[in-house]
């Protein structure tokens, strides 16, 4: 995989023109084969706002203006490990959707690099109006999430 132009991790500045609170600069995820999660990820990340793409061997971060998202190899002494959301540490990373239709979009087509569907997509008005959502694991089964919450 090709490695960017752009030098060190591609991450935006931290400090915005105008201050604002909030916000989650990266997300390291450790995956137990990163050949297999390499061109899942690939596939994926571009369509959540993340195109830029740094590979270092062992570890590769898509970016993108709302910062960086990266998968590293597991130690092999974590190698029978499996995912599991109930355990402590991550249970889920949703991205934000601009529309549903990037959300039934993705839908269709996550199976083919890889992905399993989780909960197909439907409205969770339990959770606010208008919540629209699809779930779906990675090729290590981790719990991702693509969400639109209209306006």
């Amino acid at each position: 995989m090709a490695t960017s132009e752009q030098s060190g991790c591609g991450c935006p500045p931290t400090a915005p023109a105008v201050p604002s609170i909030g916000g989650v600069h990266h997300v390291i995820l450790t995956v137990n084969d990163l050949q297999r999660s390499r061109p899942f990820y690939a596939t994926l990340m571009p369509r959540l706002g993340y195109p830029g793409i740094s590979d270092y061997g062992m570890t590769v971060g898509f970016w993108g203006a709302g910062g960086s998202f990266w998968i590293k190899q597991a130690d092999t002494r974590f190698a029978a490990d499996t995912f599991c959301k109930d355990r402590v540490g991550l249970c889920e990373v949703a991205f934000r959707a601009e529309s549903r239709a990037q959300v039934d979009a993705l839908a269709r087509d996550v199976v083919g690099f890889g992905g399993t569907i989780l909960d197909a997509p439907r409205e969770y008005p339990e959770y606010v109006p208008g919540y629209y959502a699809v779930f779906f694991a990675d090729p290590d089964g981790v719990k991702l999430e693509l969400v639109h919450i209209p306006g």
